[in-house]
């Protein structure tokens, strides 16, 4: 598969949000949430953004506590880590005041626990820079941060994160395939992965396997109507497999 970015109706809406929010009156409301279901693209699709545009992009982990952001973000920015959390956290409050760039957090759900306390160490940054934070979850995200009045108040923008287009696989087949793909072969494709990038992308991989052991120049509907583009694990397919036993 090749490399290469596919600028999917996603990536306008969220480009279209970066505009809007740059714009907005209060400085302190520059948290942007970015939500979706799994699947969709939405890690890849802001990491690849945070990398092209310059940006700050960490992924939030299960295991993080106040320090362990901190950390991570003094990485990312070439900073000094040694000293005490306010130290760290005033090098990245005075490197990010000068440089304006945005932050980007990933998997953001695992910010929200039974207190808001790793959010408040964003807001803190966010407040004294004036610079936008993307808080990319899943699609009840919003509703975690919504608990936090003192948070949410400043939410600028939910950037709703859809499932793929006709248009974003046909895109995307054109830049990632390595093989000719006819058109009504993207439909199934389409079809098949339900919208789901991560999907898409697989369907792709398998296609082209199988193009390349059986020496197709171009991959056409009637050589793949009847298999399994793409497959996505569930609890269902154990009990198909429990049955044939």
């Amino acid at each position: 598969m090749k490399k290469g970015f596919v600028a999917t109706e996603n990536f306008k809406r969220l480009k279209e949000a970066e505009k809007l929010v740059a714009r907005r009156g209060a400085r302190e409301a520059g948290l942007v949430i970015v939500r979706g279901v799994y699947g969709i693209g939405k890690s890849e699709l802001t990491e690849r953004w945070a990398a092209d545009s310059g940006y700050v992009f960490v992924r939030a982990k299960e295991t993080w506590t106040k320090r362990a952001l901190l950390d991570e973000l003094a990485d990312k920015m070439g900073l000094v880590k040694q000293g005490r959390n306010q130290e760290v956290q005033a090098r990245i409050i005075g490197k990010m005041a000068v440089d304006m760039v945005p932050l980007i957090v990933d998997e953001a759900d695992f910010l929200v626990r039974s207190t808001a306390s790793l959010l408040e160490v964003l807001r803190d940054i966010t407040d004294l820079t004036g610079t936008m934070c993307f808080l990319v979850g899943m699609e009840h995200f919003p509703l975690k941060v919504a608990r936090y009045a003192h948070i949410a108040s400043r939410v600028a923008k939910v950037v709703e994160f859809e499932t793929l287009s006709l248009a974003d696989v046909k895109a995307t087949v054109t830049i990632k395939a390595e093989v000719a793909i006819d058109d009504d072969v993207t439909v199934l494709i389409h079809q098949q992965a339900k919208g789901r990038m991560r999907l898409v992308l697989n369907a792709i991989a398998n296609i082209e396997q199988w193009a390349q052991a059986n020496s197709w120049k171009t991959v056409s509907l009637a050589q793949v109507k009847d298999r399994a583009l793409c497959t996505e694990f569930n609890g269902q397919q154990l009990g198909r497999r429990k049955e044939a036993l």
